[in-house]
């Protein structure tokens, strides 16, 4: 298991992330980041041969930490937030892309992004694929997040509902990545947060394992992020640990 713990000191939030091989893959191709003094949180999923999807997360990690080292998003009018976070997936698949054509092992590569800042009382997200963004409270779970995958546009058009996607052999496939084309539409949301909520980054190791339900039930039993994220891998595990998984949780704790 590898994980990587910060605690963010500059304002009220604090936040833990951890990665974990499950239990049936030899590789991890899961890659996060953690920016606590910028507020920013990164969760990539990779996708494609050999190492590839491993290449390709670390690739959009990478280039994600370098645009925000030339951008001090935290100073940034809210008017604009959503376009720089756009800006910057666009730039993290301009280099998975041309990472993917640099050499033969690494064609056809690609990865989910999901792209969080929090400013203040708000939350801002960009992503592409299906590694998913949650909003926790006292009251429920609310996926921020909608998949960018076959079966979501399937239940979205009510031909299929969501039970029937998790069950069905289209669920792994996704209808945009990152590398996997030289142009992106990144979906961006933004909700207003309050005290006491929980910001949960996933990749499908989780949410794959595990229903919205079984996820709340454990981050409503409290804990610090570091204890709700082993908990969750733990239970994912558990479960069947069909793919890698990790978890980025990020609380509110006053504003």
């Amino acid at each position: 298991m590898r994980f990587l713990n910060r605690k963010n000191t500059s304002d009220s939030n604090s936040v833990f992330g951890m990665t974990d091989v499950g239990m049936k893959r030899a590789g991890n191709e899961d890659a996060f980041l953690l920016i606590p003094d910028k507020h920013l949180y990164i969760v990539s999923d990779g996708m494609g041969g050999h190492n590839a999807g491993e290449v390709a997360s670390q690739t959009a990690v990478d280039a994600l930490q370098v645009f925000f080292d030339s951008h001090a998003i935290q100073t940034i009018p809210p008017e604009s937030i959503e376009e720089v976070m756009i800006n910057a997936v666009h730039e993290a698949n301009r280099q998975v892309f041309e990472k993917g054509r640099s050499a033969p092992e690494y064609s056809g590569m690609g990865c989910t992004v999901v792209l969080v800042f929090i400013d203040k009382s708000s939350l801002h997200v960009s992503h592409v694929g299906d590694s998913r963004v949650y909003l926790i409270d006292k009251k429920e779970i609310i996926q921020v997040t909608t998949d960018h995958s076959v079966v979501m546009e399937l239940v979205q058009a009510g031909q299929m509902t969501k039970e029937e996607a998790r069950q069905s052999y289209l669920k792994n496939q996704l209808t945009q990545a990152l590398g996997t084309s030289p142009v992106v539409k990144p979906e961006s949301i933004q909700r207003k947060l309050k005290k006491g909520d929980i910001i949960l980054l996933c990749t499908d190791g989780l949410w794959d394992m595990l229903s919205d339900e079984e996820i709340y039930t454990v981050v409503k039993k409290g804990g610090t992020p570091e204890e709700i994220c082993r908990k969750l891998i733990s239970k994912a595990n558990d479960a069947g640990g069909d793919d890698n998984i990790t978890v980025v949780i990020a609380t509110i704790s006053g504003n």
